[in-house]
């Protein structure tokens, strides 16, 4: 059972290479992104903190992406992520201020932060890898 398992989880990864990559870059990206925001949310707002990681975050993922996923960093594909960001970050500081200020009543705290962080790192993971996926041409080396 064992080898079939190994078997399949390998032919998945090597047959969804694009997609892998971009959720190990993500979660790398994911890691700075609330280190900085976190560091941030101590000295100025929730939102402008928030919105300073996912700066950065799309700094670092802008970059990763167009070595490891997308076929290079022409001047459409810098437009592409550029648009895509600003719709995640728009869709992420809404998830921040819903989770935080709606549901939370803008409480501090670690289960605070990690409940609105969370949310608002998921719900755009997915929302823009589909549509990068459909408007920018993959590397080669990758499968989907």
């Amino acid at each position: 059972m064992r080898g079939v398992t190994v078997y399949f989880i390998r032919n998945w990864i090597r047959e969804h290479r694009a997609f892998v990559n971009y959720f190990l870059i993500s979660c790398f990206v994911t890691i700075i992104d609330i280190v900085v925001s976190r560091i941030c949310e101590s000295f100025i707002d929730i939102v402008v903190a928030n919105t300073i990681g996912v700066v950065v975050g799309f700094i670092l993922q802008y970059i990763l992406c167009t070595r490891k996923v997308y076929a290079g960093s022409d001047m459409r594909t810098v437009l592409i992520f550029f648009a895509t960001w600003l719709l995640g970050l728009g869709l992420a500081n809404l998830i921040v201020y819903v989770v935080r200020i709606l549901m939370f009543g803008g409480r501090e705290g670690i289960f605070y932060y990690f409940a609105g962080k969370g949310v608002s790192i998921a719900v755009p993971f997915f929302v823009l890898y589909f549509i990068r996926k459909a408007l920018i041409r993959p590397r080669r080396d990758s499968s989907e």
